[in-house]
């Protein structure tokens, strides 16, 4: 046992570069990778309780440590250390698995009880670190990246078809499947219990609302939400390490630097990734400057030119999986440039969720105007608004002529399939002609749609929330914010998504985050005054790269060796014919097709760097 663990920890060696630590029982191996960040000198894991009876290794950090721990120690609680890890075995010995409540933080626990010969497993709420496991020969192995378990000789490499299906369909992979068949990924805001030969897991945490609850006014919500908002700014910036942040120029960011720049004895270190002039649309490098000029920031930016493309294998290894949001190439640079300063970093990520930031979340207002229409009226109409929209994004509607020609396809349909409609990446009939079904198969997508049903939300907005929250934000938008942050040995916090800022969006009335066509109406509000107007005033831009044009250029050899017909063929998983029409109808302009060829393109890197078996 001791080798596979010593083994498993050495490939994640880049999360944690400080040091190592592992704890061996007959029934147990824990093994650590550690990244020190609070109490550098004392925090060595594993730790244990008093008696040695409980211990834990853990990954993230507990931001309400202090509170936590003063309220054990006057229940007679013995602390050795001052590390935020201590708190989760003193936490478990009081209440048990239900101490998972109280933490507010990032984190992916571990945690042995030797008396019970137990072992539990968590991810937190909104699945911030990730946890994944798989039934190994010695019985169950877990651990934060895939390539450790990997590392174990019987983990089966075979490719999950269905979850093949589904990322083909919508970019990412929905918890518990991956894309290996013998690896599951642990849902956020779940716990995992093994006891001898049993294994079971459930939601130790579910996103509730208030629904029937007395409506706070908006300018009660607006002043509440600043106040929530500095307190989880400033609490995540506890660090006994050198912490800066990442700054795009867009509100989310913004916003959480402007409330660093309030607690911050000395001025704020900012990063920022830039594109050379042809890229314009991506390039939020000006505006990122000049929100640091403004706010006084210590400000550094990097220019990505193409030869970045060279990293793509070598980041798709670093992924695990493959995904299509293309973020993830510009979120590793960004980090790496951030880890020459500082060894923490504060992101807006969760913004757009939380708040309503995205265009496709004004689908349920468009869907209340055209619904009185019969359905082959909307059906027709939605059918020639997509083809008289341009398909490239390069045109002058930008990406919301994109969004309008997908809502225009999808403007017929029930609002989950057409909320998928939105997101997805390819048709269920273009997934279907992919993987050789004919054109007849599930809808990959099913599981996002099912969670529609599964919310107390009482409204249209809220469902959105509830189910972006358990699909896309953890498991592509957070996920590669940990991979890429945690490549370059960087902790990416994320306070937007505090546990203080999630429960009070659960109780705002869903019309106060969005207005009828207007986006992040109460994060602005709140922002006034803190960020500069010309942030507020600014239309909505993704953390982007501008994958068409390389897709066109630079990798264009990249695709033309791996997306080949020859090669397809030897490989056979793909139809040839299917891929080849994607490729031509793109090029032709006739679609827009950079994120099914970027994600066919990922795909193929993943499975030869990973020596994937397909079927």
């Amino acid at each position: 046992m001791r080798s596979r663990v010593e083994r498993m920890c050495a490939s994640l060696i880049h999360r944690g570069p400080d040091e190592e630590g592992t704890f061996f029982d007959a029934d147990v191996g824990l093994g650590m990778r550690r990244l020190s960040i609070i109490d550098v000198a004392g925090g060595h894991q594993p730790i244990f309780n008093e008696d040695g009876s409980v211990v834990v290794v853990f990954n993230g950090e507990i931001y309400n440590y202090r509170t936590l721990r003063a309220e054990l120690e006057a229940r007679g609680h013995r602390f050795r250390t001052s590390s935020d890890t201590e708190v989760i075995v003193h936490a478990y010995e009081e209440e048990g698995d239900d101490c998972l409540t109280s933490f507010n933080g990032i984190f992916a626990i571990a945690l042995w009880d030797t008396r019970e010969r137990r072992l539990l497993l968590a991810r937190d709420r909104m699945g911030i670190k990730p946890l994944y496991f798989t039934r190994a020969r010695e019985g169950l192995a877990f651990a934060s990246e895939i390539k450790a378990l990997l590392t174990l000789p019987e983990v089966d490499r075979r490719l999950d078809m269905a979850a093949t299906a589904e990322f083909l369909r919508l970019g990412f992979v929905s918890a518990p499947s991956t894309m290996f068949a013998g690896v599951n990924k642990l849902p956020a805001g779940f716990k995992l219990v093994a006891r001898g030969v049993e294994v079971r897991t459930e939601p130790y945490w579910e996103l509730q609302f208030a629904n029937g609850e007395a409506e706070p006014t908006f300018a009660e919500c607006r002043d509440r939400l600043r106040g929530v908002l500095e307190e989880a700014v400033r609490d995540q910036m506890v660090s006994d390490v050198p912490l800066g942040a990442f700054l795009s120029g867009g509100v989310d960011s913004s916003t959480v630097v402007a409330l660093m720049r309030k607690n911050a004895p000395d001025a704020v270190r900012t990063f920022s990734i830039g594109f050379e002039a042809q890229h314009g649309y991506h390039n939020e490098a000006p505006v990122a400057e000049a929100v640091a000029r403004q706010l006084g920031t210590v400000h550094t930016t990097l220019i990505v030119r193409p030869r970045v493309l060279d990293l793509l294998p070598a980041l798709v290894e670093k992924l695990d999986e493959p995904l299509t949001d293309t973020s993830f190439l510009v979120t590793y640079l960004v980090s790496e440039l951030a880890r020459r300063h500082v060894t923490v970093a504060l992101s807006g990520i969760g913004g757009d969720e939380l708040f309503a930031g995205y265009r496709r979340y004004l689908a349920p207002r468009l869907h209340a105007a055209t619904g009185w229409l019969p359905r082959s009226v909307r059906r027709e109409l939605g059918q020639r608004v997509g083809r008289w929209l341009p398909a490239d994004r390069g045109s002058r509607l930008g990406n919301l002529g994109r969004y309008a020609k997908a809502w225009g396809r999808a403007m017929h349909l029930p609002p989950p399939e057409q909320y998928v409609g939105l997101i997805s990446v390819l048709s269920a009939e273009h997934v279907a002609a992919l993987i050789g079904l004919n054109g007849h198969g599930p809808e990959p997508a099913q599981r996002m749609i099912d969670l529609f049903g599964r919310t107390d939300a009482s409204n249209d907005l809220d469902r959105l929330l509830y189910v972006d929250t358990k699909t896309v934000l953890p498991e592509s938008l957070l996920l590669l914010t940990d991979r890429m942050g945690m490549a370059a040995s960087l902790e990416v916090r994320v306070p937007l998504l505090d546990n203080r800022v999630v429960d009070f969006v659960r109780h705002v009335p869903a019309r106060y985050r969005a207005g009828t066509f207007e986006l992040k109406r109460l994060l602005k509000a709140a922002a006034t005054g803190l960020v500069p107007d010309f942030v507020l005033s600014r239309a909505k831009r993704g953390f982007g790269t501008p994958m068409g044009t390389w897709l066109r250029g630079d990798l264009r050899p990249l695709v033309e060796d791996l997306l080949s017909a020859d090669r397809l063929r030897r490989q056979g998983l793909f139809n040839v014919a299917a891929v080849r029409d994607i490729i031509a109808a793109h090029a032709a302009g006739r679609e827009d097709y950079t994120e099914a060829i970027f994600s066919l393109l990922t795909f193929e890197v993943w499975r030869e760097r990973f020596s994937v078996r397909t079927p």
